[in-house]
């Protein structure tokens, strides 16, 4: 019994002493806290050494959030400087703007080889994600007369009034934006639209009115070039190419006849056979934009300019109602865009890269 008790006595007191053994590092935020400034106060009186120890134990057992960890990156960049140890003090610095790549060097508080250091790095947004809000104008120009049966289909392709002005569309959709090296970046859009037109058409025994309403996914992708004009400003000029995946065409013709005869309509007509479903656009634009760390405010113009025309002709033949009973022909035509837009994005993901010398 007394043999027992002595073994239980010893086991306790080895379980004790491994249970203070056992996660001896600073997990809680302020403790963590505490020793970071007892890392400051040993580089201050120059025990460099001891305080990398210290800085080292911090960053790998304390639960810091990325922001909380640039000081200690640092502090710990400064110390391997002062011990002659430059290829860990860059690994250090390289750290602390992956975790904070907002980082504003204030080179008076600093000595000279540790503000050389951090300028050795660029950090710039790499992927960004945001929504544009956009004032949009369509037209529709004509490009090629159709005839047929002595009978010119020249008149235009007009807007009705949908706004405060012409076609005055107000639209809201998603970006995003992946910027490489030397201020380029590529952009993608993903737009859901749609535009209406009509045609008004004189001819011996009626007047034909044609309207129609087209749906469109539309995938613009283009090229930035920022000029970077001080700390926070972003001047930019854009070029690319979109598509236009014309999802829905629905027409329809009215005949008005003249005295007291009754008008006659075909009613909605589903026109998608009758029209190019896929069409393409070249983009040019300038705009500028104002950074706020992770944040980006832009305002920008773009022209949009129509490369194939949306409509067919000859396969409009191939509804004999709008050929034979309303004497209805397409011509050719390109669809063009003006667009004012102001957008908002954020970044996700920042770059970090070392500049060649």
């Amino acid at each position: 019994m007394k043999k027992l008790a002595i073994i239980l006595l010893l086991t306790s007191y080895h379980l004790f002493v491994n249970g203070q053994n056992v996660n001896t590092g600073p997990t809680d935020i302020s403790e963590c806290s505490e020793r970071l400034a007892e890392a400051e106060k040993m580089f201050l009186a120059g025990r460099y050494d001891r305080s990398i120890e210290v800085l080292e134990d911090i960053l790998k057992e304390c639960e810091f959030s990325k922001r909380e960890k640039a000081p200690a990156y640092e502090l710990l960049a400064k110390a391997y400087l002062e011990t002659d140890d430059p290829g860990k003090a860059e690994t250090a610095v390289y750290l602390m703007l992956k975790n904070n790549p907002h980082y504003e060097l204030k080179e008076k508080d600093n000595a000279e080889s540790y503000n050389r250091l951090v300028k050795k790095y660029i950090v710039h947004p790499r992927f960004s994600m945001g929504l544009r809000n956009t004032l949009d104008w369509m037209n529709y120009r004509t490009t090629s007369i159709f005839y047929v049966d002595d009978l010119h289909y020249d008149e235009p392709y007009t807007k009705e009034l949908e706004g405060i002005v012409n076609d005055f569309n107000w639209m809201y959709y998603g970006w995003a934006e992946l910027e490489f090296d030397g201020g380029i970046s590529l952009n993608g859009d993903l737009i859901f639209k749609w535009t209406n037109f009509k045609r008004v058409i004189e001819t011996p025994a009626f007047q034909l009115t044609f309207k129609e309403q087209d749906n469109f996914v539309e995938i613009p992708l283009y090229v930035k070039k920022y000029f970077h004009v001080g700390k926070y400003t972003l001047p930019y000029i854009t070029a690319g190419m979109g598509w236009l995946y014309m999802t829905k065409a629905t027409g329809n013709a009215t005949k008005d006849y003249p005295e007291d005869v009754p008008s006659i309509t075909t009613g909605d007509i589903n026109m998608l056979d009758m029209r190019t479903r896929n069409n393409f656009e070249w983009i040019a634009g300038i705009g500028i934009g104002y950074k706020i760390r992770n944040l980006r405010l832009f305002a920008d113009v773009r022209y949009y300019g129509g490369i194939n025309s949306v409509t067919n002709p000859e396969k409009s033949l191939i509804n004999s109602m709008l050929r034979t009973d309303y004497l209805y022909i397409d011509n050719f035509v390109r669809l063009n865009q003006f667009e004012i837009g102001a957008s908002l994005s954020y970044t996700f993901i920042n770059s970090v890269k070392r500049i060649r010398h």
